[in-house]
């Protein structure tokens, strides 16, 4: 459009000033219709040379525009428009021109105040108007305006102006109008829903910021529930009231996207400046940027709901709400966008839990920011309904605020189970005391791809796992924690991760229950249970001693050094005596028990027991090994008592220290436990000087121990009074094995007595024995009808109630398995020369190592296998691990029984595998498949008498000595029977069953025994 004013000739003015229609053009105001029948010339100098009249129908209803024409309608009287005001209309494009509008003017001038609205253009942006926010086209048929005029300007109106202008043609263009109308009625506005109860926004929409465009209005759908947004909007509606936002607000409304534009907002505000986007919400757009809150994006054609929790974003009260349709195109009519079913409510969101002390905290599930530049705000934690859980997707940083601090000292514990479903860059929880992601100390990464220059946690969760973790964080930090936060760090943008934190419990390792007794009362001496690293670089810092909660005992797992300060120390003197129980159930490298003056290993000064490992420390000056039992056996409580000033003594004593050794590549093998672990003051002994008897089947260190329990508890000066120690003070000794030791030496005292010695049996000196027992001797070489053997039968007649001795012979002089057996390659009764004993065994190997006196080599070994070495047959038996035991006591009668009455003299089995001794210790004996079995049954009382002058008197009462075949007749078999009574360990066992390895098992046993010097077998 051109503006200018183009200078008129005298008949131009004449022709154009004023036109009588005898047509009037009617238009209805409030109801009632009027008729304009004056035309006149608009913003004179628009109009070219002989421009004709507006057209009007025959029924004044329509106005039809040819041709550029600026015409002004004289209305009948003047029209106040007030902000109420609205010009209805239809328009029909026919034929473009450069533009065609609609007026309601107060005087005959197009000037700066804008009167005029455009309906159709071709030319762009017409200034010194309002520009429709959709133009006509010639694709419609009939566009209906409903303009509210009211909305842009007010004030006292004359004219009603139809306008269609073209500067190039001046014929061209053509246009209709029809069934105008101007109403003055209050318009509804925008209802919004709070908390269930509709409220209306009045229409009155206020320009946001600078970059609205006045042109465009705010359309309300007549039920108020929908509100269009048309062209470059930015504006801004007036809550009746203020609204408040809470931390359990949410935004609700349906959202539809007609045409796509730049930027497509939704905001809370209080000014009318775009000043703070952080309370905008993204819906759609070509542009994104700023602080605004992107959410998942509308496309162009669809109709989207939009769920926002508002309160997890902002928080406050809110005087506008603000639509933005940003358009800074030429065109800034286009972009279109529709809103509807607004509302806002509260959330009932569950509250985050976690457990304090045992007790429940329940936090605000408002969830911030925690190192606010790495956060994604529009992603949020997701609660579980028992708000036990806290899961996240995409990239999060955030935080939970507690209601109180809470304090971490050097004992806080911290547990809780992460799940891993998306594996992202990292994962991990912090317990900070601000939001600044500042100490590193505080966070723990729980997964991760790549590095997080945290606490990473030793063992990381797997995609698909969920892993329970117990962290010692007083060990990391003590201090005030007053956020839990969660990360899940994501910055490809991707919004790939999903991961969740659950079951998060603060508590206090429990103190470690140190008992200290003198006089026969036991007073609690309990440890904080902040546990130090001993010996420097050996502890793994993060693995810590578990203490049960009642305090009385504590476990070990995996590579540890721990030490617990005693409070005010402890004195070491002469009747200073350390008690306690041990259990292993994996073995490690060393274990072990230490009471130390400082945390260092010194070997100058050691102060370390060792109590099990697979390493050997016999030679190692940094620790005690000398008079203290070593525990072989898995899941058997073992008692240990050490007289400590038998190792060292003073008076600065400040740790206990527990030690689990293990350098192996898996460094969280190796579990055992201590409990009832005491510190006594031992005096003299109460039994001492007191006589005393009791008697059982089987003097054994359990029955006597019990024996004597029952005696103290009897016992003036005893009540109280722990039965090891008293029976460390009643023999004068350092340490439980040397208790054992003197238990043992008065059980068998009873049967040496009247012990017949073996050799007696033969009739023949020691080395007779020796030759007989390696497979010489005419008892070997001879047949049945050369070497008469009868003095057998008359031995086993006589002897047949009395306790006969081991024979004194290499052979069996280190029978650690309480095993032993003997088998044969012969049958010296049988006629025929070569005749073979009854097959019931294989041999797989014989190391001569093993039986170098024997063998008479250092070394050597032969292979069989798969029977070559024809018939054998094995016969053994086995006795428990204590001395008193009947089976252990009378292991020379099973001897003479299984060697010389059954196999030789019963049977004529005789002769042994080259290089092998004939009888002898499992451990001495060839490897074989198995073993026939003989045990023993003893009926006998045995009576111990005690007084202060001539000491112990043991007397062994015999009435029975009954040798039998074993359950299934078979050694293995009877051995693990003898495991399950208690009576061998399960170390013993383990080693025996590499000896008797089972039918078919020689393959395997010879490749392992051949690995081991070099060899592999096939």
């Amino acid at each position: 459009m051109k503006l200018n004013h183009i200078a008129l000739t005298a008949t131009l003015v004449a022709s154009v000033s004023l036109t009588v229609q005898s047509l009037p053009l009617k238009i209805s105001i409030d109801g009632v219709t009027s008729s304009c029948t004056i035309q006149e010339e608009y913003d004179q100098g628009q109009n070219h040379v002989g421009a004709s009249d507006v057209i009007v129908s025959s029924d004044g209803s329509s106005a039809d525009m040819v041709g550029n024409l600026w015409r002004a309608f004289s209305l009948p009287e003047d029209l106040e428009v007030t902000d109420s005001t609205v010009l209805r209309f239809d328009f029909e494009l026919k034929e473009e021109a450069d533009f065609q509008a609609i007026c309601v003017d107060e005087d005959k001038e197009l000037s700066d105040e804008k009167r005029c609205f455009v309906l159709a253009n071709t030319q762009g942006w017409v200034m010194d108007m309002y520009n429709a926010p959709h133009m006509a086209t010639l694709s419609e048929t009939n566009v209906h305006f409903d303009i509210p005029i009211g909305k842009f300007f007010t004030g006292n109106m004359k004219y009603l102006v139809l306008l269609q202008d073209n500067d190039v043609d001046n014929s061209v263009g053509s246009s209709t109008i029809s069934n105008i109308v101007i109403d003055h009625e209050e318009r509804g506005g925008l209802t919004l829903a709070i908390n269930g109860e509709v409220t209306e926004i009045n229409n009155n929409p206020i320009s946001y910021s600078d970059q609205d465009h006045g042109d465009n209005m705010l359309h309300m759908s007549e039920d108020g529930t929908s509100m269009q947004v048309s062209g470059n909007t930015w504006k801004a509606l007036e809550f009746t009231s203020p609204v408040e936002i809470d931390s359990k607000t949410v935004f609700e409304f349906d959202y539809t996207l007609i045409e796509e534009l730049e930027k497509h907002l939704i905001c809370f505000d209080n000014d009318l400046t775009f000043g703070n986007s952080k309370t905008c919400f993204g819906l759609s757009g070509s542009e994104t940027g700023g602080e605004i809150h992107y959410l998942d994006r509308t496309e162009e054609g669809e109709t989207k709901h939009y769920s926002i929790s508002v309160g997890k974003y902002f928080t406050g009260s809110f005087k506008y709400l603000v639509v933005v349709l940003d358009n800074d195109t030429s065109d800034r009519s286009t972009g279109n966008s529709l809103f509807s079913n607004l509302e806002l409510h509260q959330e009932e969101r569950a509250s985050f839990k976690i457990q304090v002390g045992g007790e429940e905290m329940s936090i605000s599930a408002t969830d911030g920011s925690y190192s606010s530049n790495q956060d994604t705000i529009s992603n949020f934690l997701e609660i579980s309904e028992d708000g036990l859980s806290a899961k996240m997707e995409g990239n999060q940083w955030k935080s939970v605020t507690l209601p109180a601090p809470i304090e971490i000292n050097a004992a806080t514990n911290v547990d809780f189970d992460f799940y891993l479903e998306e594996l992202t860059e990292y994962h991990g929880i912090c317990f900070d005391d601000n939001l600044n992601d500042s100490d590193s100390k505080r966070c723990f990464v729980t997964a991760n791809r790549d590095n997080w220059s945290q606490n990473h946690l030793s063992v990381k969760t797997d995609v698909g796992e969920t892993k329970h973790y117990s962290i010692p964080v007083g060990t990391y930090f003590t201090g005030s924690v007053n956020f839990v936060a969660f990360v899940q760090d994501n910055d490809s943008g991707d919004n790939a991760g999903v991961s969740a934190f659950s079951n998060i419990a603060f508590s206090q390792r429990p103190e470690l229950n140190l008992g200290f007794v003198q006089g026969g009362v036991r007073q609690g001496l309990p440890l904080f249970n902040h546990q130090l690293s001993y010996a420097g670089n050996q502890d793994t810092v993060s693995n810590l001693v578990d203490v049960s909660s009642d305090g009385e005992s504590v476990t070990l797992r995996g590579n540890l050094f721990k030490a617990f300060e005693i409070p005010g120390g402890l004195t070491i003197d002469d009747n200073s005596v350390l008690s306690f129980k041990f259990l292993m159930e994996e073995i490690a490298e060393v274990t072990g028990i230490c009471i130390e003056e400082n945390l260092e290993l010194e070997k100058d000064f050691p102060r370390c027991f060792p109590l099990a490992g697979d390493q050997d420390v016999s030679n190692d000056a940094n620790w005690l090994y000398r008079g203290v039992e070593q525990t072989y056996s898995t899941n058997e409580w073992q008692t240990y008592v050490i007289r400590l000033s038998e190792f060292f003594h003073g008076d600065d004593f400040k740790y206990l220290v527990l030690v689990q050794d293990n350098d192996k590549t898996d460094r969280t093998t190796g579990t055992s436990t201590f409990k009832n672990i005491e510190f006594h003051e031992t005096s003299q002994s109460c039994l001492k000087n007191v006589d005393f008897e009791f008697s059982f089947d089987e003097c054994t260190i359990e029955n006597f121990v019990e024996e004597v329990e029952d005696l103290m508890t009897a016992t003036s000066g005893c009540v109280g009074n722990n039965a090891w120690l008293e029976l460390l003070a009643f023999f004068n000794v350092n340490s439980k094995p040397q208790i054992e030791e003197r238990i043992g030496a008065v059980c068998t005292s009873g049967y040496k007595k009247d012990y017949v010695p073996f050799d007696s049996i033969a009739g023949k000196h020691v080395q007779f024995s020796n030759e007989f027992f390696d497979g010489g001797t005419a008892w070997n070489y001879e047949h049945a009808s050369n070497v008469d053997v009868n003095r057998i039968e008359i031995m086993n007649a006589k002897y047949s109630n009395k306790a006969i001795g081991m024979p004194d012979v290499h052979n069996f002089k280190q029978c650690e398995l309480g095993a032993a057996m003997c088998c044969y390659v012969a049958n010296r009764k049988s006629n025929d020369v070569d005749a073979d004993p009854e097959d019931n065994s294989d041999a797989c190997y014989m190391d001569f190592s093993e039986a170098q006196e024997s063998s008479h080599v250092r070394d050597g070994y032969s292979i069989y296998g798969n029977g070559v070495e024809g018939s054998l047959n094995c016969h053994g038996f086995a006795w428990g691990n204590d001395v008193g035991y009947a089976d252990n006591a009378f292991k020379g009668n099973s001897l003479f029984q299984v060697a010389m009455y059954d196999s030789l003299y019963q049977n004529g089995f005789s002769e042994e595998l080259p290089g092998a001794p004939m009888c002898g210790c499992v451990e001495q004996m060839p490897v074989v498949t198995k073993a026939s079995c003989t045990k023993v049954v003893v009926d006998q009382i045995v009576s111990v008498k005690y007084d202060a002058i001539t000491e112990f008197n043991v007397n062994v009462d015999i009435r029975s000595i009954i040798h039998r075949r074993c359950d299934n007749n078979d050694l293995s078999s009877h051995y693990e029977g003898l495991l399950r009574q208690g009576k061998v360990t399960q170390r013993a066992k383990d080693h025996l069953d590499t000896r008797l390895v089972g039918e078919g098992n020689c393959p395997d046993a010879i490749r392992t025994f051949l690995a081991g010097k070099g060899f592999s077998f096939s």
